[in-house]
């Protein structure tokens, strides 16, 4: 996929304005505070319907303004063309979000997934590895839901059923209300883990492909992390030890008022070299995973979606050794459109084209 034409109004600081860009490399050059992530995050929305960024959608709209919207056309390699648009507006203290494809309004957001194949490349990605869990979980369920419409059913319900259940617990539900819920729990809840293992082992795999050319060799292991799993190979030895688990912990659940077992509190471990990542890794180390599952993302999303990735580089040359940026560098040999932020190594490649940004107006150079 790549994006022909962006055209936003009210997105940030971003003015009012259209611009065409290229197939390959698209260099956006400024200073800092100028628009360049903004960019990045007007395009990157449409993976989701969300920022990477803002934890409420009014914050992406400019701060005198009562809406925004942002729109592009994309063309596929078979050929397609699709527009894609969102807008939102303020409303009575609320955000009024509208997503459009090709002119038809989206009911969910959810229904975006998988259609706008696009990967970021920042330095908030460290959290990923020495984040809290969440980070790690979310990092998974992202790849799941684009690429496997069961994961996106799957985690959909066991969300809403974690939320309902919590609040039969705080409401001292009877033991037959709770144990039907937990029968919903378990089927749901066991589905979730064997899916997100499944998906932790493939992006391993990707992710040792990714590293088998660097210059120093080293060893690490990424392994779906939940106690459910400890001595469970298959979905019915994970259902007996989900009800054992929760038999075991009923009592402190009804205390708490909050369910305290299943994949909603399960985590991905990180291991280089006998050394747990999350807790006692490097910089460099930690950089170098993070790097290498955004590589491990990339490669597997275009082998399931059959569709090149649009890749947003935020501000990644000056975070990373050479190692690593020369893998990166693969990724501008034409064959993916790629967004990079002003490294002035790059603003001079012949293969780029380069658009500056400045006080929120984006021109070609």
């Amino acid at each position: 996929m790549r994006v022909d034409r962006f055209a936003s109004t009210n997105f940030r600081n971003l003015l009012e304005g259209e611009i065409p860009f290229g197939p390959g490399l698209n260099v956006l050059v400024g200073d800092n505070g100028q628009g360049k992530t903004n960019l990045l995050e007007a395009v990157y929305f449409f993976r989701f319907g969300r920022s990477f960024r803002a934890q409420v959608d009014t914050e992406l709209i400019r701060f005198d303004a009562p809406f925004c919207r942002v729109e592009l056309a994309c063309t596929f390699a078979d050929g397609r063309r699709e527009d894609f648009a969102f807008s939102i507006e303020r409303r009575e203290g609320r955000a009024a979000k509208a997503i459009k494809v090709n002119g038809e309004l989206l009911p969910r957001r959810g229904d975006l997934a998988g259609r706008f194949p696009a990967v970021l490349f920042g330095p908030h990605d460290l959290r990923i590895v020495s984040g809290e869990p969440e980070n790690r979980r979310r990092f998974l369920d992202t790849i799941g839901i684009m690429t496997d419409p069961g994961y996106l059913r799957t985690a959909t319900k066991y969300r809403r059923v974690v939320e309902q259940r919590n609040a039969a617990l705080k409401a001292r539900a009877s033991r037959d209300e709770m144990a039907a819920w937990n029968d919903r729990l378990i089927e749901l809840g066991a589905d979730f883990i064997l899916r997100r293992r499944a998906l932790t082992t493939a992006m391993e795999r990707e992710m040792r492909a990714q590293a088998s050319d660097l210059q120093s060799p080293f060893d690490f292991v990424m392994r779906y992390d939940s106690d459910l799993l400890a001595d469970t190979e298959d979905a019915a030895s994970l259902t007996r030890a989900f009800q054992d688990t929760l038999a075991s912990i009923a009592s402190e659940e009804y205390r708490r008022g909050v369910t305290l077992a299943g994949p909603h509190r399960d985590d991905v471990e990180l291991v280089m070299d006998g050394h747990d990542l999350r807790r006692f890794g490097s910089q460099g180390q930690r950089r170098l995973l993070a790097v290498l599952l955004k590589l491990a993302e990339t490669s597997y999303l275009e082998n399931e979606l059959r569709e090149p990735c649009v890749l947003l580089l935020d501000d990644v040359f000056s975070e990373f050794d050479e190692a690593i940026i020369a893998k990166l560098h693969r990724f501008l040999d034409g064959s993916r459109q790629v967004f990079v932020t002003s490294p002035a190594n790059l603003a001079s490649d012949a293969r780029a084209r380069v658009h500056r940004v400045w006080a929120g107006r984006i021109s070609s150079a």
